[in-house]
């Protein structure tokens, strides 16, 4: 646990300086162009790739056991290019009806996603599954450097050509294609260690039965989670539209911090306690399926209620810390980040438990409550709220989700509840809501850099010792 703290606290940072320097170089138009792409890229990797990469993380250890993973991630590898291809043959087409990311030349938008689907995807693939496989240390430095080198070649090319959305992208897919490389070498030669038995030739060969049981799995999966895109990321292109490329970049930015963040926080859980859950819920005892979800929400959710009060109640220190000046406005949408990216976390835990029962479809109906309600939110609110609206609509409809979800798998599914807990974390994020509250009003808010980072210093202390206090039993138990 240890290392991969120590090595997320490193990813984070670096993350959190990536975004500082980004909103030092691109201007919050940039920013909204910059938004736009990933947008697109997001859809594409949702829809298409991310359901393939669920089913290979449940399947993982059996097929590096039985020796095929080199033949399967073969296949997943001729798999993303047609899936490259079909997307930029798709972005062509629309091309000619709508403009996807306006003053960004097709030239550019077709290569990178069509780049960023084979190579990010493949970088996300092979060094979570070094953990996977137990090999932390390989997962920590190779997610490290992928940041660290991504955020020097997108510096590199905006310093050396110009300030542009589409070169600092070309940066950070550069960085995830060296390690992704690096990566997919390290997990084959490692694969071949915990290889216990060999499957014969006839036996690798892919089969219509063997493509419908990864159908069966995965089109539930692919229609949750393009209905996830729609709550999530669609907005960028509404809001785009009615209030501008400026106005879109300063929420998205805003929002990434809030994004940053929490997925620094839930990539350090995850990293650890992931493994773990797959493991326990890999012999299909329905009982241990259920202890281990109820295990995992526990230790997900109590703690980020915690993170999430935290940065509701110190937002304004947090903007002034982590972007420039060019983007000060944006700290009034990181509170709203802050309530969507908790309300994302949360559906996410209700979602690995229709993964653990191998019934992905119950996930389909909630996810299309959301993505029903999100444009709906959107075009309500932001002609009076502006960008505003923008955060009221997403943390809306992240709520309709949680909702949703939890009274339709409890259905389906049987639930430990952590609500002792959760109730706990509750009443800690009152009081640092409540902290934040007091310290403003007594000392004002703070003018200066120096001055929110050392309270943000102060209040990360605090929050790293509550969150020990509260895991501690957890963490043990697992290491026990």
């Amino acid at each position: 646990m240890t290392i991969i703290f120590l090595g997320r606290v490193a990813q984070a940072l670096l993350a959190l300086i990536s975004l500082r320097v980004m909103t030092a170089v691109l201007s919050p138009e940039e920013a909204g162009r910059w938004a736009l792409l990933i947008a697109m890229i997001s859809f594409f990797v949702l829809g298409f790739v991310n359901p393939v990469g669920m089913f290979i993380n449940r399947r993982l250890h059996t097929w590096v056991e039985f020796g095929k993973i080199r033949h399967y991630m073969l296949y997943y590898v001729e798999y993303l290019v047609v899936v490259a291809i079909l997307a930029s043959v798709l972005l062509y087409a629309a091309s000619f009806v709508y403009t996807p990311v306006p003053g960004m030349s097709l030239l550019w938008v077709i290569p990178l996603v069509g780049c960023s689907i084979v190579f990010a995807t493949l970088n996300q693939t092979y060094t979570p599954s070094l953990n996977l496989l137990g090999y932390r240390g390989w997962f920590v430095i190779l997610s490290v450097v992928t940041v660290l080198i991504s955020l020097l070649a997108s510096f590199s090319l905006v310093y050396w050509f110009t300030p542009r959305a589409e070169l600092w992208q070309t940066g950070q897919l550069i960085g995830q294609a060296a390690l992704a490389v690096v990566g997919g070498v390290l997990f084959f030669h490692f694969s071949e260690k915990h290889k216990e038995k060999s499957s014969d030739v006839k036996s690798l060969r892919l089969s219509m039965a063997k493509l419908m049981v990864l159908f069966g799995f995965a089109w539930p999966l692919v229609i949750s989670v393009l209905l996830t895109w729609v709550q999530t990321q669609s907005y960028r292109f509404l809001v785009q539209e009615m209030i501008g490329l400026q106005a879109l970049g300063l929420f998205t930015i805003g929002y990434g911090v809030s994004a940053a963040l929490i997925a620094s926080f839930e990539s350090v859980i995850s990293a650890y306690f992931v493994p773990i859950f797959y493991k326990r819920i890999s012999s299909e005892n329905e009982h241990e399926q259920v202890l281990a979800w109820s295990e995992y929400a526990s230790v997900m959710l109590s703690s980020l209620l915690i993170i999430v009060g935290v940065m509701m109640a110190f937002s304004h220190e947090i903007a002034l810390v982590l972007l420039d000046e060019s983007f000060a406005s944006a700290a009034q949408f990181i509170v709203w980040g802050a309530l969507a990216e908790l309300a994302r976390v949360i559906v996410g835990v209700y979602a690995l438990r229709a993964h653990a029962g191998m019934d992905t479809k119950k996930l389909i109906i909630p996810n299309m409550i959301a993505a029903i309600s999100a444009p709906l939110f959107i075009v309500t609110f932001v002609p009076s709220w502006g960008a505003n609206g923008v955060g009221m609509a997403l943390a809306l409809a992240g709520g309709c989700a949680i909702l949703s979800n939890h009274f339709l798998l409890s259905k389906s599914f049987d639930f430990i509840m952590p609500w002792k807990k959760l109730g706990l974390s509750g009443i800690i994020m009152l009081l640092f809501i409540g902290f934040g509250v007091l310290l403003h009003g007594a000392f004002g808010m703070s003018e200066s850099w120096s001055e929110s980072l050392l309270r943000l210093i102060f209040i990360g202390v605090a929050l790293l010792y509550v969150l020990y206090v509260l895991l501690r039993s957890d963490i043990k138990r697992e290491v026990i």
